[in-house]
Parts: C-alpha cells; sequence; structure tokens
C-alpha cells in the first residue's frame, strides 16, 4: 500500500511503488494553465492515474 506519503515525496524517490502490471510507478508533474499538475506512471505500460494508488 502508499500509506501516508506526499506526492511530491513519491515523486523525489522517498518510495518505490509497483503497479498491477509489475511496472514500477513513478511520479510527474507538469506546469500547464499556470498551476502545477501531479500524476502517476506505470513505466511498463505507460498508464496514468491520478495518484499511485489508482494503479496498484
Amino acid at each position: 500500500m502508499a500509506g501516508k506519503i506526499s506526492k511530491n515525496a513519491r515523486r523525489e524517490g522517498a518510495q518505490a511503488l509497483t503497479s498491477r502490471w509489475g511496472g514500477k510507478i513513478v511520479m510527474k508533474s507538469v506546469f500547464e494553465n499556470g498551476k502545477m499538475r501531479h500524476f502517476a506512471v506505470c513505466e511498463k505500460t505507460g498508464n496514468q492515474g491520478r495518484r499511485p494508488k489508482d494503479l496498484m
């Protein structure tokens, strides 16, 4: 489980998470429309989710 760790901490690599497809989940950030947007990506399949728990 993801536990109580912030999106920013996950993005920095403090915790390695595994998706249901067996790939590593990494957090990415994009600056668009004047806001910073964070999302989780499975490195193996390329699937995206709002938070890592969506990919687990």
